[in-house]
């Protein structure tokens, strides 16, 4: 089983569905007049038509108990016509959704709508009615059924779709509940919409119920594209992190984490730290165990582990000093470097102690002069470094140069997503 942090959100999807859809109130306006005057559609049985009459009599008052109680005589009547079954359904639906009986008004639009008596006009509203009546009371596979038929005849309806994807999820339906409101959700940013949140963790809880790692990732990444929080980040950086391909792309995914706020763990503290010495940018080591410090994160729980915290720290700050001192005879070395690996490096320096605008020139001049270890990263960093500085669509563009199949590939477009948050 997939094991994502906080992933639990997504098993709680059921309390905020749409369970409180109550449709609109019926255009039924029942009358034996406008009956009587429709041909071979008319009420020819007496009591029949007696009974309706009053009824709909306490209908225009709102004496909803009278209404039925007469309702209930008319059913009673023997040897009716077809017709006047469909039309005693008729007063007796509308009646029972007014008293807000929706577990006994399905059934008796259901009849209404296999009777073939409804006028053709009306078949669509009131089959969506009867999708949402089922789905009010629960009744999942009539609200998919009669939610499906809608869709036959109105593909692309959005309310229904919706409608259809929540049934499904409900009744542990969850391939199709993924792929029909992964389908609302294409639709709606085509349209240029921001798909809704609910959606997302529907298509999430779906994969998740799956079994389905990448369709979790493919869900996150929506989710923290459209609707951010610390959680969503949280989970679908625990899931890329782990297919990071060497030291250098995992330190990668800790910078972003440390972006986000989901670097928690004292473990992903102290291991960011010593990959970003490792890295050659001691600065951000130091900067890290700092903060870590700072929120309590790196406290130890006795003298031992804190003097492996404090020993860290002061090696960060010495690798730091002795780095930030050399910075300027490799701005030298870089200008003159026929190559842009140089200038790549000091850009990383730049980038590690806050410097972003002189982190932008030296990488760019890096790309350009070209010969890199890895022209990918070097991206990755010029993005980080467009984003500090708070450009964020040179930052995207930097980050979607990144080669498709690239080691970077993944990490550069969570990068790319992170753009679209509020600055």
């Amino acid at each position: 089983m997939i094991q994502v942090r906080t992933i639990a959100i997504a098993l709680k999807l059921a309390r905020g569905l749409a369970v409180g859809i109550v449709p609109a109130a019926l255009v039924l306006a029942p009358a034996i007049v406008q009956a009587a005057e429709q041909g071979s559609r008319k009420i020819t049985t007496r009591a029949v038509a007696e009974s309706l009459k009053k009824a709909q009599d306490a209908m225009g008052k709102k004496q909803w108990d009278t209404a039925l109680a007469e309702i209930k005589k008319a059913q009673a009547v023997p040897k009716k016509t077809p017709f006047e079954t469909y039309q005693i359904d008729e007063f007796l639906g509308y009646v029972l959704i007014q008293q807000k009986k929706y577990g006994e008004a399905a059934p008796v639009f259901e009849r209404v709508l296999n009777s073939g008596m409804l006028p053709a006009e009306q078949v669509d509203d009131r089959t969506k009615t009867v999708a949402q009546l089922y789905f009010q009371v629960k009744d999942y596979g009539k609200a998919a059924q009669w939610s499906k038929r809608w869709l036959s005849k109105n593909p692309g309806d959005q309310e229904m779709a919706v409608l259809l994807a929540q049934s499904y999820y409900l009744l542990k339906d969850y391939q199709n509940a993924a792929a029909t409101m992964s389908g609302v959700v294409t639709r709606a940013e085509r349209a240029g919409r921001t798909p809704q949140e609910n959606w997302l963790q529907i298509v999430m809880s779906s994969r998740f119920n799956l079994d389905d790692r990448d369709g979790i990732g493919e869900a996150l990444k929506k989710l923290v594209r459209y609707h951010p929080k610390d959680e969503y980040w949280a989970n679908l950086l625990d899931i890329y992190r782990r297919k990071a391909e060497g030291d250098r792309v995992t330190l990668g995914y800790y910078r972003l984490m440390n972006e986000v706020g989901a670097l928690k763990d004292k473990g992903d503290y102290v291991e960011m730290a010593q990959l970003a010495i490792d890295a050659g940018v001691p600065g951000e080591a130091q900067q890290v165990v700092e903060k870590g410090i700072e929120l309590g994160t790196l406290k130890g729980a006795d003298k031992t582990e804190q003097g492996r915290y404090d020993r860290l720290l002061g090696s960060a700050k010495k690798l730091a000093i002795e780095d930030q001192a050399s910075l300027a005879q490799l701005s030298k070395e870089a200008a003159k470097a026929d190559k842009g690996q140089p200038s790549v490096a000091l850009g990383q320096a730049y980038l590690s102690y806050g410097k972003y605008q002189d982190a932008v020139q030296a990488l760019t001049s890096g790309l350009a002069k070209g010969g890199l270890l890895d022209t990918d990263e070097a991206q990755i960093s010029l993005g980080i470094a467009y984003m500090k500085l708070g450009q964020r669509d040179l930052a995207r563009k930097a980050f979607q140069t990144v080669k498709d199949a690239s080691k970077w590939e993944q990490l550069a477009e969570l990068w790319a997503l992170r753009t679209y948050a509020s600055a």
